[in-house]
């Protein structure tokens, strides 16, 4: 994705803290403007080959939309670990040791301040909530299918493996979802703050994963013990992580990043290859998932 010239653009953000409250928007209509005009590849997976690029499926959003797939998220895994937690009337807690407990006390607390941040954003533009969802996270949406993970209450590997899930597709709907709200300072920061603390979780849970055997590392790898059949719904989450093409716009160019040749980043001894500097850069980049991809995941457990 065009995260380099992303990540440029932060230095124009003046405000450091989030104000105590969002300032109200006087139209709807302003909020489900489209956030930006950019290339349509950008959104749909900007390291695709022209061709593929064209043919992807579009993601066209506005301010309004991203916000309420954000807030959809935030209360699903607000949900998820709230039930691990024993804090949901009919869910008895997950049997965790104290200090992974502990961890996940503090994870469940920032779902819940993400959850009040969206729901404000939203409702201070003036539009109303939607339905709340309902969460089945077996995967057997209620007892209507086979369930894919029928041990999750029980299992704290299950459960672990499955936030591990939930959190690496919230990094990259995020990402997904950030080029819409560029042109609000507000809201970009917000989401933007928002994906960072959602990163630190998924690097958090994989460190649990790992410390109870799994093979993980702290980020996104090929080099993990997939946790997903090929070919199924929750396998999208990892499509397109082993991408090691990154690109920059240089005034009106775009510009492949010469990650295997020109950049001196090479300075290991001995020298890396080519292939093994790009299978780190692979690791180095979350890629995006458009709108239409983090809904499919969210209806996994949903019903």
């Amino acid at each position: 994705m065009d995260f380099l010239n992303l990540l440029a653009r932060l230095a124009d953000l003046d405000t450091p803290t989030l104000p105590a409250a969002a300032p109200r928007r006087t139209a709807l209509s302003q909020l489900g403007k489209a956030g930006t005009a950019l290339l349509p590849a950008l959104l749909t997976g900007l390291a695709l080959p022209a061709a593929a690029a064209a043919a992807a499926p579009q993601d066209t959003r506005t301010r309004l939309d991203a916000l309420r797939l954000a807030l959809q998220l935030e209360l699903l895994e607000n949900e998820f670990y709230s039930r691990a937690l024993g804090l949901v009337t009919g869910f008895s807690a997950v049997p965790f040791s104290a200090t992974e407990k502990t961890a996940l006390q503090t994870i469940q607390r920032h779902e819940a301040q993400h959850v009040t941040l969206f729901q404000r954003l939203i409702t201070d533009a003036g539009s109303a909530l939607e339905p709340a969802a309902r969460y089945d996270f077996t995967g057997s949406k209620n007892g209507t299918q086979p369930a894919l993970y029928p041990d999750i209450q029980t299992n704290p590997d299950t459960f672990l493996q499955v936030a591990q899930l939930l959190e690496d597709a919230g990094v990259r709907a995020y990402k997904g979802q950030v080029e819409f709200l560029q042109t609000d300072a507000y809201m970009l920061e917000a989401a933007l703050r928002t994906h960072s603390t959602e990163a630190r979780h998924a690097s958090h849970i994989r460190t649990m994963r790992r410390q109870r055997g799994a093979s993980v590392k702290s980020w996104v790898s090929p080099a993990d013990a997939s946790i997903t059949t090929p070919g199924s719904g929750a396998a999208k989450v990892y499509e397109g992580e082993d991408n090691a093409t990154q690109y920059v716009n240089i005034g009106t160019i775009l510009t492949k990043v010469p990650f295997d040749s020109t950049l001196p980043i090479n300075v290991g001894t001995p020298a890396l290859t080519a292939a093994q500097i790009l299978a780190k850069v692979a690791e180095a980049f979350d890629e995006p998932v458009n709108a239409i991809t983090a809904t499919a995941l969210l209806q996994l457990f949903t019903y």
